[in-house]
């Protein structure tokens, strides 16, 4: 039987210029979107593998809810702070006339510290705030300073918010 010119085989091609993003595509796809679709998953079934809401009433626990206040004070105190602060370096760039030699470093810290963030940044503020970080030490010998015994503890909520306003201070 002829093949009718009419019923011609449908094909789906991608033009060349589109596997370039391919690689995009399946790291998005094994790291962004296949995790994130087991957790939501998972966030309703059981250990079993069967349907359950008991993990979403489980998230109504006193530590739970802490923690999401916690959280959130976080974020208000750091966004009022980082904002108010930000503002004030940005305009102080912007119209303050600051001479070359403050403007040039505050903008070149600027895009550092914006770029600086997660488990360095963890790790630096550690390595010199923390209970035997170098600062903290210096500050101890030098000038019989304890951060400690004044109340500072990097690992207690105003330590989050000065780590936290390092790296959003300059995103303002």
């Amino acid at each position: 039987m002829p093949e009718d010119p009419q019923r011609r085989k449908v094909t789906l091609r991608l033009p060349m210029e589109w596997l370039g993003i391919l690689p995009f595509v399946i790291f998005a796809l094994l790291f962004l979107i296949l995790p994130t679709m087991k957790i939501v998953l998972g966030a309703f079934q059981t250990p079993e593998g069967g349907f359950t809401l008991q993990n979403l009433a489980d998230l109504n626990t006193g530590s739970i809810r802490n923690a999401y206040w916690t959280s959130i004070k976080l974020s208000f105190i750091t966004a009022l702070i980082g904002c108010a602060v930000g503002f004030a370096m940005a305009a102080a760039v912007v119209f303050g006339g600051l001479p070359k030699r403050v403007r040039s470093p505050l903008l070149t810290f600027s895009g550092v510290a914006s770029n600086f963030a997660g488990v360095p940044l963890a790790f630096a503020f550690i390595a010199t705030l923390g209970p035997a970080g170098l600062v903290t030490l210096w500050l101890k010998t030098e000038f019989g300073i304890n951060l400690r015994a004044m109340g500072f503890n990097l690992l207690s909520f105003w330590g989050l918010v000065v780590t936290y306003l390092f790296f959003q201070i300059p995103l303002m």
